[in-house]
């Protein structure tokens, strides 16, 4: 039977965008007191906008049982620790899964500030541990965002010849799913919906998107004897999530650009063919993957057109120079790159 416990947290629905990332780090703090490790997340923060949900998530290895340490996020203690936090014992070693609530923090005047979330882990005395991986699900409040989630979180280790079976585990029937799972080296696995089976080999930390066939039934079984050999498998979370986002999509609808002395000044029109306007929006002028100018610009309504100019010398662009349209909504960024060619004489 596997050990461990991986728990439903979170069902529910939100006018908010989702966020997530997990990723492997394998980063080791000493037993040295000022042992510190410091990481950015690499999930965009949306300036003034409020968070819904916000969960960190810490993989630990580590020779004893407890671990003494303190994390801090965007400067700020974190202290509110969901359940379960669980341990498992690996061989000689203990594997710790840690989950946060870290939504207060975010909200925080500071944090609402900062374009990015970083984490800092200090030491605490003790033994060494091993930070594997991290996870982060975070929600940004809304209204052109529905999200429906449901979510599975824990640590479960996966023996050879066991299986663990789930029922029910979408949020919704046509949902797509998310398996996050663990291993320090390579296991194969079997995911069955009960009428097909997929063989994977994982190796470190993998996110496996699923479909919505395995929303009614999922098994995860590992191949081998009951000997208790072989390569642990972990089975860290699973996320179901549907999102509906209304979205801009700008486009160039018109390039001239037309020599001036010594300049080349494009004149443009740009729409919106989306169904949102965008928070943020701009025009950068690229020389061989260089930026060399930036503007930002009016972000136009949906259906509206927008005119704007941007001026280059002529000295950056003897060939020509690709002119990028970038848009930004929540913290997901969109762009259309367009070639534009130095006019004659």
């Amino acid at each position: 039977m596997p050990a461990g416990i991986l728990s439903e947290v979170y069902k529910g629905s939100f006018n908010a965008d989702l966020y997530y990332t997990f990723a492997e780090i394998s980063k080791t703090l000493t037993h040295s007191e000022s042992s510190k490790l410091s990481y950015t997340l690499d999930v965009p923060r949306p300036l003034g906008v409020p968070t819904e949900q916000a969960v960190l998530e810490l993989l630990v290895e580590s020779r004893d049982r407890h671990i003494d340490w303190k994390v801090r996020v965007n400067g700020v203690s974190v202290s509110k620790e969901f359940k379960p936090a669980v341990t498992v014992r690996v061989g000689e070693n203990y594997l710790h899964k840690l989950i946060y609530d870290v939504k207060s923090i975010l909200n925080t005047p500071e944090s609402m500030n900062k374009a990015r979330i970083h984490m800092t882990i200090r030491h605490e005395g003790g033994g060494s541990i091993n930070l594997r991986a991290v996870g982060f699900i975070v929600a940004y409040s809304h209204f052109d965002a529905y999200t429906r989630m449901k979510y599975y979180t824990g640590l479960l280790l996966v023996g050879e010849g066991e299986r663990y079976s789930m029922t029910d585990v979408c949020v919704d029937e046509d949902s797509l799913v998310d398996l996050i799972s663990f291993s320090p080296a390579p296991v194969p696995v079997t995911l069955s919906n009960g009428s097909n089976q997929r063989r994977i080999l994982v190796k470190g930390l993998a996110n496996i998107q699923l479909d919505n066939s395995y929303c009614g039934y999922l098994e995860i079984s590992r191949e081998g004897s009951n000997s208790g050999g072989g390569n642990p498998f972990f089975v860290l979370g699973l996320l179901s999530k549907k999102l509906s986002l209304r979205k801009p999509t700008l486009k160039l609808a018109s390039i001239t650009p037309m020599r001036s002395g010594n300049e080349v000044n494009i004149s443009l029109k740009i729409t919106n063919e989306g169904d949102a306007t965008p928070d943020e929006a701009m025009l950068v002028v690229l020389d061989k993957g260089f930026v060399k100018s930036v503007k930002k610009i009016k972000p136009p309504s949906p259906g509206e057109i927008v005119e704007e100019s941007i001026k280059i010398p002529l000295n950056l662009m003897p060939e020509g120079v690709t002119l990028r349209l970038v848009w930004k909504k929540l913290a997901r960024t969109q762009f259309e790159d367009i070639p534009v060619k130095l006019p004659p004489v």
